[in-house]
């Protein structure tokens, strides 16, 4: 990614800007997928492809709680409607018709890229700035590996960190990310950086965390690079900055109305500069005559739009610190406030601006490297702090002196045969940063180097075989997952959480209360999960049992995808799969019926052919049922049914028993009963298992014809 000098980075788009961030790549990464290979569209805009226009189509069905308000493309719709032939083409995404028509129907076409194409391609740009396609959009080799994840092969040092295949492959992209200058020449990489400042800090605040990653760029100074990291403070970021005051502000006279408003701007609210304007009226009247009214008049008016001041003139601090209502004498007003008597007040205030202007910057941007940052699984924000997870193992994977080195450089400098230069680094398909690279060979850490690293993680776990340590680390985790949901999910609130996901109207108090970072589908199937590690009486390894990528503390990010069930718990004489879904009943045979029943048909198929004899049981949790599709759920357990991915192998007396939310919630006071109520979901099902001749319809055709 290559950035201006003065430039902060940014890892997405603000026009694209969600708090799902790893959903929403996620889902723009399966459109991608089957824009370019089911329906083999080229990623261009009307009347060449209709790709952009289908991609944009797909975004806002696929996530219709996030784009609540599409006006143009809802506008372009009903025109659409009004030309039938045009309609007709569209259908049937005939591109000929489109280009043969391009000048009758002109001004139709070019309304696909007002607030539709264009918003397509800010979408995917995403995608772009993290490996996962190329410019062009053609995903990569990496955004391939994210939608295939049984393709991922981890290597030794891997392995041994607790986190699933989607925090792997973040991982991996972070630590080759590069912001490049205008020159393509000096780089500079975030998540590097990051990880060096936590292994030297061991723990950061969110806002000096924030400063210290985003505040950086390929034209900073990087030479003391280790005594920068270990005695920055929250705000040093602009404390040196360089500011170029206007000749018009360095006046010491009052500035006019419009000069001031053409300097002090706001680009999300022209009224925001009415208060900045008032302000500047009231605090210059007060350097100018510092009396206890003009002091009163000031600090109120101060308190009356504190959060909005201090964020344009105040770096996010409180300017004035008294007590609400408290009035400083003029005295100790002059002497509390000093800076502003000792200089221009018009320089100062413009230098306040700017100063503020960019860290508000830094941590707008940072909100959303934060939540990419989550994805890697290495990384924990909890309570305004940030530390590195399993802080043994990546100090010893993460060594500090190779880390420090892939902070920044000069990429021509380089000695490395993957790549020469910018190009060939990240521009293209093939480049080095849309190719598949693992940790070790990011860090170029072979043979006896990885023996080295190996033989320093044993040391942090005195006893332990280099083979038992991942084990022993996922122990860990699990022990750490129980005592968070004890902390933070005892059972009256997953009760209560249970019952909210009935009413989509809960939909914003369920984020806020679990995780701002995923979707309520997402956070539904991560508190049913809870909810049945309550009802098995804590025995089960859920941690190890979702189909989630989880951040390093234990909040949900996103569904992993793969063609699994939502949750499948395995056990010495058991397998319990869980299927959560917030689709209503009049959804439900359409979305979820025949997912459902193919999971359930794959996995006992798969127990049966690896002979470990363990029952293999379904569970259908929702809020409300189809009860057409529940009761054909039942009665296919009587018959044969064919695995979906050996068409070969069949079985029978597949079980998909449906709980609902009200139900889960009582089941969850059952936990004695856990294993006996199992057992009678069986044999419900088992009570009308018949005799069935799977050629049925084969000998009846012969018959006749």
């Amino acid at each position: 990614m290559i950035i201006k000098e003065g430039q902060i980075f940014n890892l997405m788009d603000t026009n694209g800007r969600r708090n799902d961030v790893i959903n929403a790549l996620q889902g723009y990464l399966i459109i991608l997928d089957d824009i370019q290979n089911t329906r083999k569209m080229r990623w261009a805009s009307m009347p060449e492809s209709l790709a952009q226009y289908e991609f944009y189509r797909q975004a806002i069905e696929m996530s219709p709680d996030v784009f609540k308000q599409h006006g143009p493309y809802d506008n372009l719709q009903t025109e659409i409607q009004n030309n039938q032939a045009f309609s007709d083409a569209l259908e049937n995404e005939d591109i000929d018709w489109f280009q043969n028509n391009n000048v009758k129907y002109n001004d139709l076409i070019r309304k696909f890229d007002l607030g539709i194409e264009d918003r397509a391609r800010h979408y995917t740009s995403n995608l772009v700035k993290l490996g996962f396609t190329d410019d062009n959009r053609e995903i990569s080799p990496v955004g391939a590996l994210l939608l295939d994840l049984k393709k991922l092969k981890k290597d030794e040092l891997e392995t041994m960190l607790p986190v699933d295949g989607v925090n792997i492959v973040y991982l991996r992209q972070l630590l080759k990310l590069r912001l490049f200058d205008n020159e393509e020449e000096r780089y500079y990489s975030p998540f590097n950086l990051a990880i060096f400042a936590l292994l030297k800090r061991n723990r950061l605040s969110e806002n000096a965390f924030s400063e210290l990653v985003q505040g950086l760029n390929p034209y900073s100074d990087f030479s003391d690079i280790e005594n920068y990291v270990l005695n920055y403070q929250e705000g040093d970021i602009v404390s040196d900055m360089e500011i170029d005051i206007p000749i018009e502000i360095q006046v010491t006279k009052k500035m006019s109305e419009d000069i001031f408003r053409s300097h002090f701007k706001n680009r999300k609210s022209t009224s925001a500069v009415d208060v900045y304007w008032k302000y500047y009226e009231l605090i210059f009247e007060c350097v100018l005559k510092p009396v206890s009214s003009n002091i009163n008049n000031l600090i109120s008016y101060y308190e009356e739009n504190r959060q909005m001041l201090n964020k344009a003139f105040g770096c996010g601090q409180n300017i004035f610190v008294q007590k609400t209502g408290e009035r400083p004498d003029s005295a100790k007003f002059q002497k509390q406030y000093k800076k502003l008597f000792e200089g221009n007040i018009n320089a100062y205030m413009y230098r306040q601006y700017i100063l503020s202007k960019q860290l508000d910057q830094i941590r707008e941007y940072s909100d959303t490297t934060k939540r990419i940052f989550k994805a890697s699984g290495i990384i924990s924000f909890d309570n305004g702090f940030v530390e590195l997870a399993y802080r043994e193992l990546c100090a010893c994977i993460f060594e500090e002196n190779r880390v420090k080195e892939k902070i920044a450089g000069i990429i021509s400098e380089e000695l490395h045969s993957h790549y020469d230069c910018y190009g060939e680094y990240e521009e293209g398909i093939n480049s080095y940063y849309c190719d598949v690279i693992s940790v070790s060979e990011i860090f170029e850490i072979y043979d006896e180097e990885t023996e080295v690293v190996e033989e320093n993680i044993k040391k942090e776990f005195p006893g332990v075989e280099i083979n038992d340590i991942p084990v022993v680390v996922a122990n860990r985790r699990k022990q750490e997952f129980a005592d968070y949901i004890a902390k933070t999910y005892p059972a009256d609130k997953i009760k209560k959480l249970l019952f909210m996901f009935g009413d989509r109207s809960n939909d914003k108090e369920i984020k806020e209360t679990v995780c701002q970072d995923a979707t309520v589908p997402t956070i539904y199937e991560y508190i049913v999960g809870i909810a049945w590690y309550y009802f098995s009486g804590k025995r089960i390894d859920i941690l190890g049992s979702y189909n989630l990528t989880l951040s390093a503390n234990f909040e949900p990010l996103v569904h992993a995808g793969g063609g699994q069930g939502d949750i499948v718990i395995y056990e010495d004489d058991k397998v319990v799969m869980l299927e959560a879904t917030l689709m209503n009943a009049s959804s439900q045979k359409r979305g979820e019926w025949e997912p459902v029943l193919r999971h359930s048909i794959n996995l006992k198929v798969d127990e049966e052919t690896a002979n470990t004899g363990r029952e293999v049981t379904s569970f259908f949790i929702a809020d409300s049922f189809d009860y057409n599709t529940i009761n054909i759920w039942k009665a296919v357990a009587a018959v044969p049914l064919q695995s979906s991915i050996d068409k070969d192998k069949f079985t029978d007396n597949v079980v998909i028993m449906p709980i609902n939310n009200e139900e889960l919630s009582i089941l969850m006071d059952k936990d004695s009963e856990y294993d006996e109520i199992i057992t009678k979901v069986h044999k419900l099902f088992e009570v009308d298992k018949i005799s069935f001749d799977i050629d049925w319809r084969s000998k009846f055709m012969a018959a006749i014809v």
